[in-house]
């Protein structure tokens, strides 16, 4: 009996470390800076910048459980969503995932970046410029599910404590490339 538990817990790790191992979040972030950062200026000396990006990745909270109860997923999916959510704590960053972006990028959307900024960073430089356009993008930690295959991400647009916008996209992975299927929950306040 202890054999068959140490067995199927082992199973089921190397499962989790499959799907992690497929699920790279280099290509969604690749994607989300491609989207939202499409119409934006290159920074260059003198011009004002108007979107920055967060540097880290925000950590998934309860509010994501609205959108996958209006999904009407599969249990094991749900399942799976919670426990990464619940489990997925640790502080992380975008640093290695933008250096890879920035590698191969044809789009030039280092200039448009510039650097990513914490949240007292990017509030010194609001200050600096005084313009009420200036938004920080906040890209939470994917979230996988169905294998792999799919992910709900939450985009959040901070201007400032009264304004800022959002939603969760929902990507799907379509001959091994991720699309946007979907803008979910969104909001402003």
């Amino acid at each position: 009996m202890k054999f068959k538990s140490v067995l199927s817990l082992f199973v089921l790790l190397l499962f989790g470390e499959i799907v992690s191992a497929q699920a790279s979040d280099t290509p969604i972030l690749n994607l989300i800076l491609s989207t939202y950062y499409k119409n934006e200026k290159p920074i260059y000396k003198g011009r004002n910048q108007l979107l920055f990006l967060f540097c880290d990745k925000a950590n998934n909270n309860e509010e994501i459980f609205e959108t996958v109860n209006q999904l009407k997923l599969p249990q094991a999916d749900v399942k799976s969503i919670k426990s990464q959510v619940a489990t997925d704590t640790n502080p992380e960053n975008w640093a290695a995932e933008l250096q890879e972006i920035y590698a191969s990028d044809k789009v030039k959307l280092n200039v448009k970046i510039n650097n990513c900024l914490s949240l007292d960073e990017y509030h010194v430089k609001q200050k600096r410029f005084n313009l009420n356009n200036q938004r920080l993008l906040i890209i939470s930690k994917p979230v996988f599910f169905a294998g792999g295959n799919k992910a709900l991400v939450k985009v959040v647009f901070y201007r400032s404590i009264e304004h800022n916008n959002g939603s969760v996209l929902l990507f799907e992975k379509i001959n091994n490339n991720w699309v946007i299927k979907d803008y979910l929950n969104p909001w402003s306040t």
